[in-house]
């Protein structure tokens, strides 16, 4: 069993340190990449690194050391998903059965979603190791730890605010899964003084970033069926199945453990749907505190269905270890990202300095663009234009070329820029691999070019 679990977490390595330097930044990894720039040159710490500093200080970290690039922007995010894996598969085995544990690992080890944010340039990766240890140190026990748990709680906090999820599952950890009146008085204690602690290091930034995170302002952008949607898609059919028997099993068979990991999951999802349901934006990805206690409830269900038959625990494995492999195989061909990198080489090769360039997420694109000599001046501009500038700014450059996500094509856009798109543009070029079946995201850049003279007089029907 000791080695079988080597091999699951060498896995989880392999499969989070294959490709860290290849693929290009996209979406919000940009920020990261000037944020720790500007903490590395001593300037003032921008927004992000001031409220959740954790990860972007483990970042500068690593790129200090190794110099600035992709690959070691992404490196700190990539070893802590790696030692969520190796927690999981090693450590609780008090209350956490091997078999258990080492399917939980499993899961985590392959589910693309966390090898997606494993190599994400942001503060995810830390966020699901603190989480992991969050989660195993406050299950009541002989392992229990609620000093540790405390710590690793705010380390959470320190990585993103949504690790406050979780204060649920910590409180009855510490007090009544203490199981000792002097070990409930050690939980608060430690609690009080390291969220006392980590208050008076953080000022109000805590409450400012919990506070734009509630603030609703014209209807949530991801809507509670985006949410449940995605998240059942991310973290795929057979962790949910598995999660749900697991939740079944806690509920029949009621221990300090298992009632803990239902609370963790359960109390955060139920958080998280409330909010979304009155309006906040909530992401796929703010659920990642929570994925520890799914994990673990998924691995008490495989446990159990292979201890009642050998036969059903192989198929459950077949099940396992397929289920991702779609979703794996697009992944590395791209590592679920726009290749900025790319579209950038193509656009240096095709386009004239002086044309004008309109892209999502064009500050990417000019970082890529930027690194050619004769494109070090450019400026693009991001989609979609404002009609003033469809009509009037356009028709000042030699020529206009537009580059869209794919994925965005289909109604993202206001239509008034999709008429003008169809209207004056003919698509040029693709770049990126299209999805493979029954894999969700399009990451394919697509190239426009004007066709046609665009007049200067913005149309009435505008």
């Amino acid at each position: 069993m000791v080695l079988v679990s080597v091999v699951v977490v060498a896995l989880a390595a392999a499969l989070r340190l294959y490709g860290l330097g290849t693929w290009s930044i996209d979406g919000d990894e940009l920020y990261s990449w000037y944020d720790v720039r500007r903490m590395l040159d001593g300037a003032a710490w921008p927004e992000g690194p001031r409220t959740y500093p954790l990860g972007y200080l483990g970042m500068a970290g690593v790129v200090r050391v190794l110099g600035f690039g992709e690959g070691a922007l992404r490196l700190f995010p990539a070893l802590c998903g790696t030692a969520a894996v190796g927690a999981l598969a090693w450590m609780r085995r008090d209350v956490i059965t091997a078999r258990a544990g080492l399917f939980a690992a499993l899961l985590a080890a392959l589910s693309p979603w966390l090898i997606y944010h494993g190599q994400t340039a942001r503060f995810y990766g830390p966020l699901l190791l603190f989480s992991t240890l969050l989660t195993l140190w406050s299950l009541p026990g002989a392992g229990r730890r609620p000093w540790a748990a405390a710590g690793v709680f705010v380390a959470a906090l320190l990585c993103h605010p949504s690790a406050v999820l979780l204060l649920a599952a910590l409180a009855w950890g510490l007090f009544v899964g203490a199981g000792t009146t002097r070990g409930a008085e050690r939980g608060a204690l430690a609690a009080a003084v390291l969220m006392g602690a980590a208050w008076l290091a953080l000022g109000e930034t805590v409450s400012d970033v919990l506070g734009r995170a509630l603030a609703v302002e014209g209807g949530a952008a991801y809507a509670t069926r985006d949410f449940i949607l995605g998240l059942g898609y991310n973290l795929g059919p057979e962790v949910g199945l598995l999660a749900g028997v697991g939740c079944v099993g806690a509920l029949r068979r009621r221990s300090p453990a298992g009632d803990l990991l239902l609370i963790a999951a359960v109390a955060g999802l139920v958080a998280l749907l409330a909010g979304g349901l009155s309006g906040i934006s909530i992401h796929q990805r703010y659920a990642m505190a929570l994925v520890p206690a799914i994990v673990l409830l998924a691995g008490r269900a495989g446990d159990d269905v292979s201890r009642r038959s050998r036969g059903l625990g192989v198929l459950l494995l077949v099940m396992v270890l397929a289920a991702p492999a779609l979703k794996l195989a697009d992944h590395y061909r791209q590592g679920n990202r726009s290749d900025f990198r790319a579209a950038a080489a193509w656009l240096s090769e095709t386009i004239a300095p002086e044309d004008l360039v309109v892209a999502d997420e064009h500050s990417t694109l000019e970082l890529y663009l930027h690194a050619d000599p004769d494109f070090a001046d450019i400026v693009t501009h991001e989609a979609p234009l404002t009609a003033k500038m469809m009509f009037g700014f356009v028709r000042n450059r030699h020529e206009v070329w537009v580059l869209l996500k794919a994925n965005r094509l289909s109604g993202h856009y206001p239509a008034a820029f999709s008429e003008w798109l169809a209207t004056y543009f003919d698509e040029v070029q693709r770049i990126g691999e299209p999805p493979l079946p029954l894999v969700r995201h399009d990451n394919v850049l697509v190239v426009y070019k004007r066709r046609v003279r665009i007049p200067t007089v913005i149309p009435e029907s505008r």
